[in-house]
């Protein structure tokens, strides 16, 4: 049987930074910071080391690290990060730490984000009894990830963080805002730099075993998709009690989506009350529910003849999710509406129609030539139309951890999955995949060859 997540990072450090500490010919570890003539720099050794990584698929981990450093108990992550420029991004991480310095002068100004990561990360270094480290990996170098399947650098980042953040005693010196939940960051921003001798609720996950026996080592991506699917969207499919497939937008029969009255793409009736439905798990009037799941995972799709000709394929174009919490304020605006179960629908779950959620800006992208969702205008509609090319659907999943598992057969919380879920159907559909972020570099979504001619 396979290990728990603390056995899957443990492996990973023994069968990567540890290999690297142990061979003679590597530099590892490679302090961080030194003092010259009172002033804060980068080491001599780390100047060398990151020096020429450059265009390259890199990731790199800045940790703290027990002497003599032998066993993956001897370091403490506090950073995980990547780049194709490590030697720059590296360099912009010390002038940031410096401009943090002395920590004792940090105030909260009040807004989110007061408490950066970069004051985190030099709050961690001023307390430490051990020095910060830098290791680089050249993630071409390497066959897979530590859940067994091959990876890229952004997915590898985000997997790392999931790992790392599954332990509750790294949580202090865990200084990541991507891909951890919104509940932590919520929190860190409260207690600034009295985080790291804070106790974050979230119950830890390092040691559950996998909660089932999916496919990993000796399986494609692919076959992880497909098997996700199999457990969580097509039961919903073919379940007559639910609504599913449910049409995203409101159409007529040519599948020209109706308008609403200020000129904005509508959403399907249907869609709007399982968006309330499922969000409803997560909050209510009195803000987020007690024990309620974390928020929501949805996917954008749409069907298509299968080879075997007894259920349509799914093909997704949008993986995505609205956590209930948010960073600044306990309840996000996301769910504000839903909280209140209010008829409005600005943000709704990200799926609003105001200026900045999804529904929203691809009305601008069809009316007004706005450019972030030109992509989804162009791959969803006729051009010069607000007429779909294919009927697009909407599945909407109220997430909880400890209930929900991942495509790698492990609890997750639900900033840890969504990554996951966009790395396995990348692979699947690569040319047919909308997400930008956590993405490779030469994913066709990155080409920029997508445009829209607008509707007048």
């Amino acid at each position: 049987m396979r290990g728990s997540k603390a056995d899957l990072w443990t492996t990973w450090l023994e069968d990567t930074l540890l290999q690297d500490v142990q061979n003679p010919e590597h530099p590892d570890p490679v302090p961080f910071l030194t003092r010259v003539d009172g002033q804060l720099d980068t080491t001599d050794a780390l100047d060398s080391y990151r020096y020429g990584k450059n265009d390259g698929d890199y990731l790199y981990l800045i940790y703290l690290a027990n002497e003599p450093l032998d066993t993956a108990s001897d370091i403490t992550p506090v950073y995980v990060g990547e780049s194709r420029n490590i030697g720059s991004r590296i360099y912009r991480h010390y002038k940031k730490i410096d401009d943090a310095l002395p920590v004792d002068d940090w105030e909260d100004d009040g807004s989110w984000g007061s408490f950066s990561k970069y004051d985190h990360i030099a709050a961690v270094r001023d307390a430490a009894d051990s020095r910060l480290y830098v290791w680089i990996l050249d993630v071409d170098t390497i066959e897979s990830s530590p859940y067994g399947v091959e990876t890229y650098r952004q997915e590898l980042e985000a997997k790392l963080v999931g790992l790392i953040f599954a332990h509750p005693e790294y949580r202090q010196t865990m200084t990541n805002r991507e891909f951890a939940p919104n509940q932590a960051l919520y929190e860190i921003g409260n207690a600034g730099h009295e985080w790291l001798t804070t106790e974050f609720t979230r119950p830890g996950t390092a040691n559950a075993p996998p909660q089932e026996t999916a496919p990993t080592t000796g399986y494609s991506k692919a076959e992880l998709w497909d098997h996700w699917l199999e457990k969580y969207v097509y039961p919903d499919l073919a379940d007559e009690s639910t609504a599913d497939p449910i049409p995203l937008f409101a159409t007529d029969e040519q599948l020209q989506v109706e308008l609403t009255d200020n000129g904005c793409l509508k959403r399907s009736a249907s869609i709007d009350e399982r968006i309330r439905e499922e969000g409803q798990k997560c909050v209510h009037a009195g803000g987020l529910r007690e024990d309620g799941c974390e928020g929501l995972i949805y996917l954008m799709y749409q069907l298509e003849d299968s080879e075997e000709g007894n259920r349509p394929g799914i093909v997704p174009r949008y993986i995505g999710k609205a956590e209930a919490y948010g960073k600044k304020n306990e309840l996000s605006a996301n769910f504000t509406e839903i909280a209140a179960d209010r008829s409005s629908t600005r943000s709704f779950a990200r799926w609003g129609d105001g200026d900045y959620w999804h529904v929203g800006e691809l009305s601008m992208a069809l009316f007004e030539n706005d450019s972030r969702k030109v992509a989804w205008a162009s791959e969803l509609f006729e051009s010069g139309t607000h007429r779909l090319k294919e009927q697009t659907y909407l599945w909407v999943r109220a997430w909880k951890q400890g209930v929900d598992i991942g495509p790698y057969g492990y609890e997750a919380y639900l900033a840890e999955v969504e990554p996951q879920l966009i790395g396995v159907a990348q692979a699947s559909f690569p040319d047919r995949l909308l997400n930008k972020s956590n993405v490779p570099d030469d994913a066709p979504i990155n080409s920029g060859e997508y445009s829209f001619e607008g509707v007048q």
